[in-house]
């Protein structure tokens, strides 16, 4: 019996050299497997380059067409010149980063997203506008964006029906003044309450006026009569404006001023220099 133990424990201590040829032969099939990985990606590389050869030389991808959407206020005209495109051009050598930072010096484009259309050959452009939401007085009449952004002098041909921004010197403007730029972005919050409204909407402004002291005075394009709005809380203020102006329509002509800045009314003051009864909401 003892003899048979010894047997039985040689025979499995020979095992792990029977294993270790097999792994040999493992080693031997992976690194054939991972030899031929190599080859393959490398033909796969050297065919992708040959024909990327061959579409730079031949010049069958040459732009044959350049579309440009999401142009209102922009002409096309404008962008191809700004853009520099050589129709003679190979797609694939386009920078089309470069072409965006081109397109982006017109003032009226906010940003611009170039590709490439392979299957029709050409280069598509797609430009976001810039939305305008006031003119504003400095030293000339400028455009506004929705942002704050300053992007254009006005023009004779730009009949837009916008507010006008007045309080803003053209120092302040440039030095960036923190007061003046929290009232300029408080003045946009209030328009952007305006936009959509029935009873009183951005068709109804002509004028909002910035003040350091007085914060924010709209004049109507009616009768220009001034409402105070004071600062903040704008679509309360706007709903309570709006419960009593109906009823000031017909005698709007009298009213000399209307004030907002008050909690939970609005006072109106009459032509004659007697304020009516305040108005709560």
């Amino acid at each position: 019996m003892a003899s048979r133990y010894r047997i039985g424990r040689q025979r499995r201590k020979t095992k792990p050299k029977k294993q270790g040829k097999k792994g040999l032969g493992g080693w031997v099939v992976r690194a054939g497997r991972v030899t031929l990985s190599v080859a393959t990606v490398a033909s796969l590389a050297f065919l992708g380059y040959t024909v990327h050869r061959y579409f730079q030389a031949s010049g069958q991808l040459n732009i044959g067409e350049v579309k440009i959407m999401g142009c209102m206020n922009v002409l096309e005209s404008e962008l191809l010149d700004l853009a520099k495109i050589d129709f003679k051009a190979n797609l694939l050598n386009l920078d089309l980063q470069e072409v965006s930072r081109l397109l982006a010096q017109h003032p009226w484009v906010e940003k611009a997203k170039v590709r490439r259309d392979f299957s029709a050959k050409a280069l598509i452009i797609e430009v976001q506008e810039r939305i305008p939401r006031a003119w504003i007085l400095l030293d000339e009449l400028y455009l506004m964006d929705r942002n704050g952004e300053v992007f254009k002098k006005a023009e004779p041909k730009e009949k837009m029906n916008l507010p006008i921004l007045t309080g803003v010197t053209p120092q302040e403007w440039r030095q960036k003044d923190p007061r003046v730029m929290e009232l300029l972005r408080q003045a946009l919050d209030l328009l952007e309450n305006l936009e959509g409204r029935k009873v009183f909407s951005l068709q109804d402004v002509s004028e909002v006026h910035v003040s350091k002291t007085k914060d924010l005075t709209i004049y109507t394009l009616q009768g220009g009569v001034p409402i105070r709005f004071g600062s903040g809380d704008y679509a309360d203020k706007l709903n309570r404006l709006e419960k009593v102006l109906p009823d000031l329509r017909n005698k709007l002509k009298n009213v000399e001023s209307l004030a907002l800045n008050y909690p939970k009314k609005v006072v109106v003051k009459m032509k004659e220099g007697r304020p009516e009864r305040p108005h709560k909401s």
